[in-house]
């Protein structure tokens, strides 16, 4: 992935520059240079491969010999390894050789006042330069759901298997402890995962520069003063200052500043998200029927329920117990480095939601099991009637394995609420505003920097031409004003 764009913000057009920031900014391009172009590298062998490689297939398609294609394309992929190979090589050195420079830069700096003449000099918008971009991006995604229900099929047909011995002595003694107890579990997981890096590079064509440059002859000689302490000025002193200035070179001192008098630019967007989100549901049910193996202890129910103002068998003698576990994860990671461009990020909104029952009522079932056991004790009193047991018994046995089914599969999301996050749908939201602003080229970090040099020479020659105009020299170089004259003078 491409390095981001080093800036250091001390470095401001019009101010003066810090010599300590600029080569610090070179020192970590230079750095990361070897690795980015190990990268671009091997990003043109791979694009070259998918380019031969179609050409292969469509010389295949057209029935062409394809031996000599597959043989240099053997030796490309020989290539391509060894280039991948360089490229992780360098990026890491380059990373452990930028870790210690990329700290030395100060978010907040202080620094003498700018010498420019702010209310004379103009900042001018010129195509100096030219639009270009480097665009790499790696995608994956994972969508995957698994479900387990194997507790389905086994269990009930064990119910109906056990259920259906009605024709032995013991049959209503089965069909009880059949429906006595009965387990089913269900565990269903969902993950949905996506990782996103991309890294885009631009350079604009649009390149500041200030012109007219013109200095503000005070502070500059103020500013001269305070970096320069030893080899400072005494406006006061006209013999000094007139001496510096006849003079046609240097006057033997290699003190200098510099001034950011223009700049071009260029943006970088380096980003990466993660996203996983993953559910998982688990049921487990148990039944024990409220119906005994013995009749007598049916009616003994039946008329203890009665006695008390009910119908039917009291629930307390069933126990049916159904327990579901549903929990939802989601987890985001985003990173986002924007150099010369402010994208807009919007958040997308997840929705939170867990899964729960449908509909399950433990007394239909209850009461089902007690009519189906009712059923087979009576079809036991003669053949025709247990042949009618039998028939009423296995449409219940069915209806209540169906039910079984149908309480299992039968669930409902819950929503919980929503919450925004930043996904890949936000960081492909804020790739497409950064490529609009980008094109648009109002903004940018510095790539080139146009350096103006002033030196003690120039600025005795701005002093005298602002105190004593056109009495020392004709033309003055050290901005872009016209020459003073004289009052009187043509």
């Amino acid at each position: 992935m491409p390095s981001s764009i080093p800036y250091d913000p001390s470095l401001v057009l019009a101010n003066v520059v810090d010599n300590k920031a600029l080569n610090l900014i070179q020192s970590i391009a230079a750095a990361a240079a070897p690795a980015d172009a190990a990268q671009n590298d091997l990003n043109a062998l791979i694009s070259m491969r998918r380019s031969l490689d179609m050409t292969r297939n469509e010389l295949v398609n057209l029935g062409i010999n394809t031996k000599a294609c597959n043989d240099e394309l053997a030796t490309l992929n020989t290539e391509i390894t060894s280039a991948a190979e360089d490229y992780v090589k360098k990026k890491i050195t380059a990373e452990k050789q930028i870790k210690p420079l990329r700290a030395q830069i100060k978010g907040v700096q202080a620094s003498v006042e700018s010498p420019v003449d702010y209310t004379k000099t103009q900042i001018k918008s010129l195509p100096l330069a030219s639009d270009s971009m480097n665009m790499d991006v790696q995608y994956f995604s994972m969508d995957s759901n698994v479900e387990s229900a194997d507790a389905y099929a086994s269990a009930i047909a064990t119910f109906v298997s056990a259920s259906t011995s009605w024709m032995g002595v013991n049959a209503s003694k089965d069909m009880s402890s059949a429906a006595q107890k009965q387990v089913s579990s269900q565990a269903q997981k969902h993950n949905l995962s996506g990782t996103l890096v991309l890294s885009v590079s631009c350079t604009h064509k649009n390149a500041s520069m200030l012109a007219p440059f013109v200095l503000d002859v005070d502070k500059a000689i103020n500013t001269w003063n305070h970096i320069f302490p030893g080899d400072s000025f005494e406006p006061t002193n006209r013999q000094q200052m007139l001496q510096i200035a006849r003079a046609k070179q240097d006057p033997g001192t290699a003190n200098k500043y510099s001034i950011l008098s223009g700049m071009t630019f260029g943006s970088s967007f380096v980003g990466m998200v993660h996203v996983l989100n993953s559910t998982d549901s688990k049921i487990h049910e148990t039944m024990t029927s409220a119906a005994s193996s013995l009749q007598s202890q049916m009616d003994a129910g039946a008329w203890f329920e009665h006695a008390s103002g009910g119908f039917g068998v009291n629930n307390s003698m069933a126990a049916d117990v159904k327990n579901l576990l549903s929990s939802q994860n989601v987890t985001t990671h985003v990173t986002l480095i924007s150099m010369g461009v402010i994208p807009s990020m919007v958040a997308s909104e997840v929705k939170l939601g867990v899964q729960t029952f449908a509909k399950f009522d433990p007394k239909s079932s209850m009461e089902a099991i007690a009519s189906l056991q009712n059923s087979v004790v009576q079809g036991q009193d003669s053949l025709k009637a247990s042949a009618q047991a039998a028939r009423t018994g296995k449409q219940m046995v069915t209806m209540k394995g169906m039910e079984i089914k149908a309480a299992l599969e039968g669930l409902a999301e819950i929503d919980d609420g929503h919450n925004k996050v930043l996904d890949i749908n936000s960081m492909m939201s804020a790739l497409d505003d950064y490529l609009k602003k980008a094109a648009e080229g109002n903004s940018g970090v510095p790539l080139n920097y146009f350096l103006k040099d002033i030196s003690k020479l120039d600025l005795a020659q701005a002093w005298a031409a602002k105190y004593y105009p056109g009495q020392y020299q004709q033309a003055i170089t050290h901005d872009d004003t016209t020459p003073a004259r004289p009052s009187g003078s043509t």
